[in-house]
């Protein structure tokens, strides 16, 4: 909980809010873009729909607090989902809340925002335990990843995620039983026929989304896209934080592989292998890896720490200094509960041009503006329908490539860096002091800065309707503070 407590606003936050808004107040999910200006009607595929009508409804009931608790529970969740499946696997109560620990640290960066991902972390984690299950030969709960998809399609595009590991399952326990018994016709033994029932229940039910068969074949094509200006999308370094939590999750899924006494399932070792290259493709698989090294290889850890380290049995002569060592624990347990209880009032939100949008939301100016990528959405909660955009955090969801280069051009300078002010019809610039777009700006005619601070720079169309708003009104004195709570 202390973990989980921390919040940060993703740039996609106040995206995911509106959006959501404008669902529950339309009563219809919008599939023409409303919010950009270089978009404008073109068709928006909204994969996750759903998470932000739920994240909506969190906020207008609960606020800040209630979506830090959300967060928050819905982590421990996963969390204690994690613990339930090692213990089944795990002797030793103790050895399994250590592990529970130890894979929750992959985790522990990635759910430090309120986003959809929540979602998709909690449905691999189910499938994999059913996968596990359904190896161990208890098939009937496999009916259950139809409907996991089902609603994991409309929560987040991590869904081929789940899928992907489901459908590689099944093809290599086929393949694995044909070249086990030299037969094409192990295949409709009635287990296997279960499995490929499943499966294509599985793909039937990714179709039950607003779009049809639109959206997979869009996650699908999407899923392949190079992203070099995100951080999360590229492969984990040995160096960093996420690198060293790689490194630590690998070694122990290696260690109990490798000592453990226990026959290995050559099926589960294979998707072991293939969730261990996720993160050498992109950061931002680490949880998966680490939920999936827990559920495949955890009774293997299991037995390889107990061949090295046999467990403990305490006799009833240690129960009072045990008993003493459990009320300690407790008495730290509650401190840092306590400790954490201050983060539910704030959603931390760092270099956000707070100022800018309190300028322009109190001199009513309207119109089309081109702004960094990271602020898009912020701007599309406070300003729209007011100000249209030209990107924000919905990428190839609506924004097609070229725009989309367009609008990096922009921000970096380079190249026809004002295609988007030349190519479309924009009235207003919201930039970066930190990139050379500003100083670019400031050269450009017929630009005025209308406003500037230690952080960005508003810049207005001269002769637009905009001009004159913002000439008669006067920015707040106030130091500029880059460090503020959502939202």
């Amino acid at each position: 909980m202390f973990a989980f407590s921390r919040t940060y606003a993703d740039p996609d936050l106040w995206g995911h809010i509106r959006f959501g808004q404008d669902l529950w107040q339309t009563g219809k999910i919008i599939r023409e873009d409303i919010y950009s200006y270089v978009t404008e009607g073109q068709l928006w595929i909204n994969h996750e729909w759903l998470a932000e009508a739920i994240f909506y409804f969190v906020f207008a009931a609960g606020g800040v607090i209630g979506l830090v608790f959300f967060k928050i529970c819905f982590s421990l969740l996963i969390v204690g989902t994690l613990y339930w499946e090692l213990r089944r696997q795990v002797p030793v109560a103790l050895r399994a809340a250590i592990l529970t620990v130890a894979f929750s640290l992959s985790l522990i960066p990635y759910l430090s925002s309120v986003r959809p991902q929540l979602f998709t972390f909690f449905i691999f984690l189910l499938i994999l335990i059913l996968i596990r299950k359904a190896d161990q030969g208890t098939l009937r709960w496999l009916w259950l990843v139809p409907l996991l998809l089902a609603f994991g399609v409309n929560l987040h595009g991590g869904v081929l995620a789940s899928a992907g590991i489901f459908l590689l399952w099944v093809v290599v326990r086929l393949s694995w039983d044909v070249f086990r018994e030299r037969n094409l016709a192990a295949i409709l033994t009635r287990s296997n026929l279960v499995l490929i029932g499943t499966a294509l229940a599985g793909i039937a039910a990714i179709l039950l989304n607003p779009y049809g068969m639109q959206l997979p074949l869009f996650l699908l094509r999407t899923a392949t896209v190079a992203r070099p200006e995100i951080a999360e999308w590229q492969p984990v370094y040995s160096m960093n934080l996420s690198g060293k939590i790689y490194g630590l999750v690998l070694v122990i899924g290696l260690a109990g592989l490798i000592f453990s006494r226990k026959q290995r399932s050559v099926v589960l070792v294979i998707l072991f292998a293939c969730t261990a290259i996720l993160p050498m493709i992109a950061g931002r698989h680490l949880p998966l890896f680490g939920l999936a090294c827990a559920v495949l290889v955890g009774d293997h850890i299991a037995d390889a720490w107990d061949r090295g380290m046999p467990a403990l049995h305490l006799a009833t002569t240690h129960a009072e200094p045990l008993s003493r060592f459990s009320t300690l624990c407790l008495i730290m347990a509650v401190a840092l509960v306590g400790t954490s209880l201050p983060n539910f009032q704030c959603i931390r939100v760092e270099l956000i041009p707070v100022k800018v949008l309190a300028l322009l939301k109190q001199s009513n100016a309207a119109g089309n503006m081109a702004v960094h990528f990271d602020w898009g959405e912020y701007v599309l909660w406070h300003l729209s329908p007011q100000i249209k955009v030209s990107i924000d955090g919905r990428r190839e969801t609506v924004y097609s490539d070229r725009i989309y280069r367009e609008n990096l051009r922009f921000t970096s300078g380079l190249g026809d860096w004002d295609a988007i002010l030349k190519g479309h019809p924009t009235d207003l610039a919201l930039v970066s002091k930190a990139y050379p777009v500003f100083n670019l700006m400031k050269l450009t005619p017929g630009w005025t800065l209308a406003y500037e601070d230690p952080m960005s720079g508003l810049f207005v169309r001269q002769g637009s309707p905009s001009e004159g708003k913002l000439r008669a009104t006067k920015p707040d004195a106030s130091d500029n503070d880059a460090r503020f709570c959502f939202p």
